[in-house]
């Protein structure tokens, strides 16, 4: 997971918030509101529609910690068919990779490779 700050240009006032994405950017665990410096952590993840538009990863300026409440999570390094390393996590909500497929499609095959 890494934290990146929306650089979107809107054509609206909307805000541009830094958010706490995992690896393929579909999943939110937290963020940090425009003109705030406080993170808010969700209870599980949420759905994040990255499409569209732009972000730039940035530091842990917070020194926040991410509080998970499944002790069972496990994670595991996949290697790809043409040479990426991907992220297959197992949380109490079901399994997720960082890869692309999975981003837009909700399973690939490294998920499958797993089960």
């Amino acid at each position: 997971m890494k934290w990146f700050a929306e650089t979107t240009a809107w054509d609206t006032k909307t805000p541009n918030h830094v958010y706490l994405l995992d690896d393929s950017k579909g999943k939110m665990h937290a963020y940090v509101p425009a003109g705030t410096s406080k993170p808010f952590q969700f209870s599980k993840p949420i759905g994040f529609d990255s499409r569209g538009r732009k972000f730039r990863e940035v530091p842990n300026t917070w020194g926040f910690e991410l509080v998970t409440k499944d002790s069972t999570a496990r994670t595991i390094t996949v290697p790809g068919s043409k040479g990426n390393v991907y992220t297959v996590s197992e949380t109490e909500n079901g399994w997720s990779c960082s890869c692309s497929g999975f981003k837009f499609r909700g399973d690939c095959k490294h998920v499958k490779n797993i089960k």
